[in-house]
């Protein structure tokens, strides 16, 4: 009996050291698959957050959009009937407007980009930024993207259809 407590305490303490361990990083390797289980190709046309409005006339235009995990930024997306695409649709390219929340000029803005389930990467920038874009991204799937601008970082995810 005392030989059984002593194997499940071990189990335990083993347990905790790798979930404690495993805990340590802040983010997986770029080749590592990720999943994306809030991606849709055709976010919703609603209203902008207040301090994403600058510029349109609208006091509360409503385009769609995807804010990052941690509202720093959002991604307005241009067509509201046309999805991102890949390889980008012939005669309309995969716009995107980046508005930070804080940072704004901070730029360039750096994208690590990894497609779901795969682990396949791309990396890209914009500059000035953030700001306007075109935003072509290798193969259609749902893109997690890491943001990088200045001192400042935010995360989102961009649904891609296929052409």
């Amino acid at each position: 009996m005392r030989r059984r407590a002593l194997v499940a305490r071990a189990a335990v303490t083993v347990s905790v050291v790798a979930l404690t361990l495993g805990g340590c990083t802040s983010e997986p390797p770029r080749s590592a698959p990720v999943s994306a289980p809030h991606c849709t190709t055709s976010p919703p046309a609603t209203v902008l957050p207040t301090w994403a409005r600058v510029g349109f006339s609208d006091p509360e235009p409503a385009m769609p959009h995807v804010v990052g995990d941690g509202g720093d930024i959002t991604a307005i997306l241009w067509a509201e009937k046309d999805p991102l695409t890949a390889p980008p649709a012939e005669g309309r390219n995969n716009k995107v407007l980046w508005v930070a929340r804080v940072g704004g000029g901070d730029g360039p803005l750096q994208i690590d980009a990894v497609l779901a389930d795969t682990g396949r990467t791309a990396t890209r920038e914009v500059e000035p930024a953030p700001g306007p874009s075109i935003l072509d991204l290798p193969e259609p799937g749902c893109w997690s993207l890491d943001l990088t601008w200045g001192s400042h970082h935010d995360h989102l995810v961009l649904g891609y259809a296929a052409r």
